[in-house]
């Protein structure tokens, strides 16, 4: 089965180095009987029975079907996987490469998953070189596929693929896949696989439809490919935004669920999730495709200009008004209206988009002719319109015609599993037109994008992405340094750029302070009491601001909710 793999390997035969010893990760595993609990690096774990994972991918498949059970297994693995890759990087910054990489194998061995033996591992980053073979020994999941599913032409390895898959996106900053090429389920004596990223394998759409959810229930007889279209980017059919994870592809099943409908969609989130991405990817997927999508940004239009530009203007009707122009519903008849920033029109204007959405009617300003608009309503806003409604800033009676179908995106910092392919498309797109060449990301900027809560979501990591492929140095890795500028810092060095002050600001735990270490050692605390004592300092410090915490301590906000559920019995005053 590996001619089909067209792989120019060269010399990649070199020994492969010695894996690192599992102590940092054994120390991140905490087991808390008496609490029914279990933690690694501050997320909950459950010990399960091995029949079990059989048992339900059993139901799974005669509930869904084969190929919708593998994609939903394959997804959770991938989600799985970039999460863990953030804990590798960070644990193993100062290591080698492989080192670091080792952690996730690792954690899978420590988990009771698969013994992950390395082939091959010919990977130098600032090289653009990636190419990568393992064997899978006692595979948990593979094996209990083989018990309840029998031996069959597939590969069994569906959540592992894609845990390796996502863990491998996340550590290295761009798309990979892994494909099981040998498994024990289809009756080898063993699981043999190979990772290299996307756009290198021979038909990788094999293993990427299965990252993305669709909706099959409303195309029944059709079957969008996934592809690596020319700028590089993991896309599937005719979507024109990137994502894996469960928050994105949630959305995506949404969009699915309502496209072929004209019921109005209401899109929330935070500024910078990219709402009107996510809008025009409905109506790219509607009935109405083949007509315009006409946006009109609310908060951008004076008062006194909201009706002119939504119903339009009559000849004469005001000085300056030499000609008759169309309004937005007019230009989007047959098509689609999105609303952006909806919360930020006047009352006065929400009682005439009203009007329209009742009657469906308006009339041009100046004009006395009723009109009519065959027009789908998509409207977006970061505002919260239930309390703007309590505040009396948004007419009720609006609110619920425009909330027949919500659909709130996630903020950044709740899919990481989506910067490495954000990122990987913010490159590509950015090298091609400021002429520069493709590299790599340094692991500590890669740290820096996993563990950052991304206040600005997905237009502040476009800008940060853009700003390092100009700065970079030719034939170097874009590193921390190219990140950050001057420009917007006043006289104080106050405010500017949000995640300027987080890269200046990180602790590095690599640091050594030998006045601090010998006042620990005097103290007698102990390695637990003195992270203990750095935590409860820095959350009096922000109030009990668990991501400022996070921050200051250079931990995980997993990790601090971690030692706050712990030591809730310990009074801590903010």
């Amino acid at each position: 089965m590996r001619e089909d793999l067209e792989v120019a390997r060269g010399d990649v035969h070199d020994q492969i180095p010695q894996a690192p010893a599992f102590d940092d990760l054994r120390k991140s595993l905490h087991f808390m009987p008496d609490e029914a609990s279990i933690w690694l690096d501050g997320r909950r774990m459950i010990l399960t029975e091995h029949d079990a994972q059989g048992i339900m991918r059993r139901e799974l498949i005669v509930a869904v079907g084969l190929e919708r059970a593998r994609a939903i297994m394959t997804r959770l693995g991938y989600e799985l996987g970039a999460v863990e890759a953030e804990l590798a990087i960070r644990l193993r910054k100062d290591t080698s490469v492989f080192n670091a990489f080792s952690a996730g194998p690792q954690l899978h061995a420590l988990k009771g998953v698969v013994k992950v033996e390395p082939i091959i591992f010919d990977v130098e980053p600032e090289k653009g070189r990636f190419y990568t073979e393992y064997y899978w020994r006692h595979s948990a999941e593979c094996e209990s596929h083989l018990a309840h599913m029998g031996v069959g032409h597939q590969p069994g390895g569906w959540q592992q693929v894609g845990y390796a898959s996502g863990y491998a996106s996340a550590f290295f900053g761009r798309p990979f896949v892994f494909r099981e090429i040998e498994c024990v389920a289809m009756g080898h004596s063993k699981c043999f696989l190979i990772g290299k990223p996307a756009e290198e394998w021979h038909e990788p759409e094999r293993e990427l439809r299965y990252f993305r959810a669709e909706n099959y229930s409303t195309r029944p007889n059709t079957s969008e490919k996934a592809q690596i279209v020319p700028d590089g980017d993991l896309r599937i059919g005719a979507r024109s935004i990137v994502g894996a994870s469960a928050a994105f592809n949630i959305v995506f099943n949404l969009i699915d669920k309502v496209a072929p409908t004209n019921a109005p969609v209401l899109f929330l989130g935070e500024s910078g999730v990219g709402k009107e991405v996510f809008a025009r990817e409905l109506h790219k997927r509607s009935t109405r495709a083949d007509k315009h999508m006409i946006a009109i940004n609310c908060a951008a239009i004076p008062e006194n200009l909201v009706e002119a530009e939504l119903f339009g203007v009559e000849k004469g009707a005001f000085t300056g008004a030499v000609a008759t122009r169309p309004g937005r519903f007019e230009r989007a008849n047959g098509g689609t209206l999105f609303l952006d920033e909806i919360g930020t029109l006047t009352l006065s204007a929400q009682g005439k988009l009203l009007r329209v959405l009742q009657e469906g009617e308006f009339e041009r300003v100046g004009g006395r002719a009723p009109l009519t608009a065959n027009v789908r309503i998509i409207a977006a806003t970061n505002a919260n319109l239930r309390d703007e409604i309590k505040a009396g800033r948004f007419r009720a009676d609006l609110f619920h015609r425009l909330n027949v179908f919500p659909v709130r995106i996630a903020p950044l910092r709740e899919r990481r599993a989506d910067i490495p392919l954000l990122i990987n498309h913010f490159q590509r797109r950015f090298a091609q037109q400021h002429g520069k060449t493709l590299k790599a990301f340094s692991q500590d900027v890669l740290r820096a994008f996993m563990s950052y809560d991304w206040p600005g979501n997905v237009r502040e990591l476009e800008n940060i992405v853009e700003r390092g492929v100009i700065l970079a140095d030719e034939g170097l890795p874009i590193d921390v340094h190219h990140l950050m500028t001057e420009a917007d810092r006043d006289e104080d060095g106050e405010g500017g750029d949000p995640f300027r002050a987080y890269l200046l600001d990180r602790p590095d735990p690599s640091a050594s302070n030998s006045a601090l270490g010998g006042k620990m050692l005097e103290s007698g605390l102990g390695a637990d009491g003195a992270i203990s004592a750095m935590i409860r300092e820095a959350l009096l410090r922000t109030s009990g601001n668990v991501s400022e915490t996070a921050r200051l301590t250079g931990m995980t906000r997993s990790q601090i909710n971690y030692w706050i559920r712990r030591n809730r019995k310990v009074d801590v005053e903010f």
